[in-house]
């Protein structure tokens, strides 16, 4: 699914001049087809998940298409209100983007879990 992905978003890429892609520490050697492709349109935010969040409104707000990609309650539950005041109340086309959903990651603890993000999410506006 992973791989699907990255392919995907590479050929939007030729489609989409204004997509950029967003990494939290994750996908590097994932996404090497889109890095050489696009060299300008990747950002390895590292573990900073929130001000990902914070660059990808900030992209978008000047006209770009960002997607957001880490592990899922990395990018959902730990910037929940980055989501919600920088991405929805402006309602920006930020597209967010979680990988290893639900208990994927279950041996790397409580942390790595996630049950309830959609749920989190369908609350927001926009």
């Amino acid at each position: 699914m992973r791989n699907a992905f990255a392919t995907a978003i590479t050929e939007l890429g030729d489609e989409y001049p204004e997509l950029v892609m967003l990494a939290g520490d994750i996908g590097n050697r994932l996404f090497d087809r889109f890095k050489e492709k696009y060299p300008e349109r990747f950002y390895n935010c590292g573990v900073a998940e929130a001000n990902m969040t914070g660059v990808a409104a900030g992209l978008a707000a000047s006209g770009l298409k960002p997607i957001t990609y880490t592990i899922t309650p990395f990018n959902t539950t730990r910037c929940f209100e980055q989501i919600r005041v920088d991405v929805c109340y402006p309602d920006l086309p930020v597209i967010v983007v979680g990988t290893g959903a639900g208990l994927s990651y279950a041996s790397l603890g409580a942390t790595h879990h996630s049950m309830e993000d959609i749920a989190i999410l369908r609350t927001l506006p926009n």
